[in-house]
């Protein structure tokens, strides 16, 4: 067999395994949106991939939007987001800043801890972390998942230490120089360089703040507090036998993460790829 059969072959192989795995990951999302636009009857009597009679049946969307409580779920969601995310950074962007550039007394024990804290499961400690949220009195308020949500994680301050990495020193002795602070220093020269990494840790910690729903479940019992997946949850009470409503909430929930992921898709890839080059 010639070298060029054989990367035909080759070729034909990956591109059937990968048509494979793609139908296997969109059936289960192909069956959501073909059961959003179906009526109850409808949704009963045909397949559960059969596609709609029509996709201008909007019923199931107006009674997600009228009795869900969509509107308030998404509403918490993004308040909850944007705290945390704009702590978080903050937070994660000064300690990387810190680790890099000072010399100080348990600085190799502090990366230590950082690293060994990633590999605790979070269950183990919920009980403790549960009471002091308590003891805050912040359980049924927006600021619990705010509050857990801001603290450093590993990936993140890794990815902007590698940044920080190749941001040369003499740009902070010569701000030093001019009469700068080292806060100063942090505000007008790392943080504005930190953007590409920044940009990129936003995207994925926003995504499993979105999809997160251990922890608002826990702290948010209110209906009132309910965030986008809580909201969910809760609307599959009144309607368990509604499948097809409870679909078109699957799809209202998934819609804003899909259209915030293919928009900045490019940030994540470049992210990580210039930190792995850093």
């Amino acid at each position: 067999m010639s070298p060029k059969a054989k990367k035909l072959i080759y070729n034909i192989i990956i591109y059937v395994v990968l048509g494979l795995v793609a139908l296997i990951v969109f059936i289960p999302v192909i069956g959501v949106v073909f059961s959003a636009f179906k009526s109850g009857e409808e949704y009963l009597t045909t397949s559960k991939l059969a596609p709609p009679s029509s996709f201008l049946y909007f019923d199931n969307f107006k009674e997600i939007m009228e009795n869900g409580k969509v509107v308030q779920g998404f509403t918490n969601t993004v308040i909850i987001m944007a705290c945390s995310l704009f702590g978080a950074s903050m937070f994660s962007t000064m300690v990387a800043y810190v680790i890099n550039r000072f010399e100080f007394t348990g600085k190799s024990l502090i990366k230590s801890i950082y690293l060994i804290a990633s590999f605790v499961p979070g269950v183990t400690t919920q009980i403790v972390t549960f009471n002091l949220i308590k003891g805050l009195g912040l359980v049924n308020s927006l600021g619990a998942p705010i509050l857990l949500y801001v603290g450093v994680d590993i990936v993140s301050l890794y990815l902007y230490m590698q940044y920080i990495n190749e941001i040369p020193r003499s740009l902070d002795e010569a701000a030093l120089v001019e009469g700068s602070s080292y806060t100063g220093v942090y505000l007008r020269i790392i943080l504005p360089m930190l953007k590409p990494a920044i940009i990129t840790a936003c995207i994925i910690k926003g995504t499993a703040i979105y999809n997160d729903f251990y922890t608002a479940f826990l702290y948010l019992p209110s209906s009132n507090k309910s965030v986008m997946s809580t909201m969910l949850y809760r609307f599959m009470g009144p309607y368990s036998a509604n499948w097809n409503i409870i679909a078109a909430g699957i799809l209202v929930v998934l819609i804003p993460i899909f259209i915030v992921f293919v928009c900045l898709q490019k940030y994540i890839y470049k992210g990580f790829a210039e930190g792995a080059i850093k």
